[in-house]
């Protein structure tokens, strides 16, 4: 279902660049001294040992078929073997030496551990086409690695809520059938790269609607803009929204419903969605090329008198946009400073692929300083995980790909 490994080696200049990041958040120091706690549980001090002189070390979660709840299985390489070593507690759980590495889980879990290694690792997640294929696609620089089943993402992260399960809905496809992620860090950046495995056979979903385009509009989109989406079909990408965005964007959703069939078809290539700021609600706009003017403004005009008192609408110089403003028409048109002219887009996202299925920009500070004004401020859970979030500047992110496998890369833009 999920398996995610680390590299602990200090003599890797990416381990030692990833820590720094790492240290940077301030919830940091006390994740990592939770975890090694957890690892000081009765009879559990050799995973602590182990732990300070290991290279690496991986967790894995996965079915057995013999029961409802998943297995959990960690490992760390302890670089020898152990011969005529015992199975031990280790908290409620329990561990062994399995080759050269400490194992630490269920005793079935141990057993299933023991018995790959034994065979060579046949019948393991190293040697599935799929999850081989992908991880060794991988950048080479990178300091964690992982697999991600597509029923492990539904399973494990996607129900988690809030941003977790944001992300789980963001990287889900109908068509997924798993996907391999690279982290890598230095200096003020972080990035996530994702490789996904998927299936031909169900191109027919929503999820086929993108294509790739090399974006255009992007120079147009003004520098003040909070978040900007760019994409080849307007229509999945909105289904896609909705859903990361739940109840908790109205603008989404009100501009999401008025776009209906007629509408959206005023928008189909490359679109880009952006969200300004304003008070009491941000404004969101959707804007396209418009090949053929009088047609797009035939198409506008045709759209149903309440929808029309609930946007505002521009054809000009080749493009066609709506808005939940006048203002955000305004922004779109005007001449000023444009987003990909400032430092955050450039560092975020300024070396993009020139053909991409989608391309996204949050200027990170500012959503949240606009999440605090409307009430996110008063959860407790973004109490508790305000100074990490307030850490990033704003993040961007592309994806490209086809039909059977597609690339998302996520940076991290750190305030310093």
């Amino acid at each position: 279902l999920v398996y995610v490994h680390l590299s602990t080696d200090t003599s890797r200049t990416q381990t030692r660049d990833a820590a720094k990041v790492a240290s940077s958040f301030p919830s940091w120091k006390s994740l990592r001294d939770g975890i090694v706690s957890r690892l000081q549980a009765p009879g559990c001090d050799v995973a602590t040992k182990a732990l300070k002189s290991a290279d690496e070390a991986a967790l894995a979660i996965f079915d057995t078929g013999s029961s409802a709840q998943a297995n959990s299985l960690v490992l760390v390489d302890t670089g020898k073997a152990h011969p005529g070593a015992k199975q031990q507690a280790c908290g409620s759980l329990s561990s062994i030496y399995v080759g050269t590495f400490l194992a630490i889980g269920q005793p079935e879990s141990l057993n299933v551990a023991a018995k790959l290694q034994k065979n060579g690792g046949q019948g393991s997640l190293a040697r599935a086409a799929g999850p081989k294929k992908e991880l060794a696609a991988l950048p080479e620089d990178r300091v964690a690695d992982g697999w991600l089943s597509a029923d492990g993402l539904r399973r494990l992260l996607a129900p988690q809520g809030r941003l977790l399960g944001a992300a789980g809905v963001l990287f889900d496809q109908a068509t997924l059938k798993g996907a391999a992620f690279g982290v890598e860090a230095e200096g003020d950046h972080a990035k996530l790269t994702v490789k996904s495995q998927l299936d031909p056979s169900l191109k027919g979903s929503a999820d086929a609607g993108f294509k790739p385009f090399s974006p255009t509009l992007a120079p147009s989109v003004p520098a003040d803009a909070m978040a900007y989406l760019g994409v080849s079909n307007l229509a999945p990408a909105l289904q896609r929204l909705l859903a990361a965005a739940g109840s908790s964007s109205k603008t989404i959703q009100q501009l999401a419903q008025s776009l209906d069939e007629p509408l959206l078809k005023v928008f189909p290539g490359e679109a880009a969605v952006v969200l300004t700021e304003a008070t009491p609600a941000p404004i969101l706009t959707i804007m396209a090329h418009a090949e053929d003017a009088a047609a797009a403004r035939k198409a506008l005009d045709g759209l149903p008198a309440a929808v029309r008192k609930t946007l505002s609408t521009a054809v000009w110089d080749g493009k066609v946009a709506v808005s939940t403003s006048p203002k955000g028409i305004a922004a779109v048109k005007g001449d000023g400073k444009h987003l990909t002219d400032t430092e955050n887009w450039q560092k975020a996202v300024g070396n993009h692929p020139e053909s991409l299925s989608s391309l996204l920009f949050l200027d990170f500070t500012r959503l949240l300083k606009l999440g605090e004004a409307t009430g996110l401020g008063d959860s407790s859970a973004y109490q508790a995980a305000r100074a990490d979030l307030q850490k990033v500047r704003a993040i961007g992110a592309t994806t490209t790909g086809n039909d059977s496998e597609s690339t998302a890369e996520i940076s991290l833009l750190l305030t310093t």
